[in-house]
């Protein structure tokens, strides 16, 4: 049935989760994987006079987030290959990563998004926002979500 599936990660256990069951669902269906993260962006203004931040703070800040992309990156690229499914990275830096997941499954001709929902609710989905809802509202192709 799906020929391509995106799968987002956020390096959270959930996602890790989402990652085997997306793996093993495109193994079925000889399916190959673009596995996706988004990493940081930067506020320009943190950089700008009258917005002083330590330069070290800002290059730590970007080492980090760059290094928890690249790990959660090779978790999926890893199932992938334990499970012989194709595999292909997609980082990008975005301040949106709902719109980067939908933007990056229609730039690769994707034909699911397979991703991880934490199931936040009331104030905590307020607080901390959720991609998935997101995704699944402008996503024109179909979104498969994993509790």
């Amino acid at each position: 049935m799906f020929k391509h599936v995106l799968i987002p990660t956020d390096g959270s256990d959930l996602a890790d989760k989402a990652i085997h069951a997306g793996v093993a669902l495109a193994k079925e269906m000889g399916a190959k994987v673009t596995g996706f993260c988004a990493e940081e962006a930067r506020f320009t203004h943190l950089h700008r006079d009258g917005y002083q931040v330590e330069k070290d703070l800002v290059a730590e800040l970007d080492r980090r987030s760059r290094e928890h992309t690249e790990r959660s990156i090779a978790r999926i690229a890893e199932a992938a290959r334990t499970a012989g499914v194709a595999f292909e990275a997609c980082v990008v830096k975005s301040f949106k990563p709902y719109q980067a997941i939908i933007d990056a499954a229609a730039e690769r001709k994707c034909d699911v998004i397979f991703m991880a929902s934490h199931g936040y609710r009331g104030l905590d989905r307020m607080l901390a926002g959720s991609v998935t809802n997101d995704v699944l509202t402008h996503s024109k192709i179909p979104v498969l979500v994993f509790r």
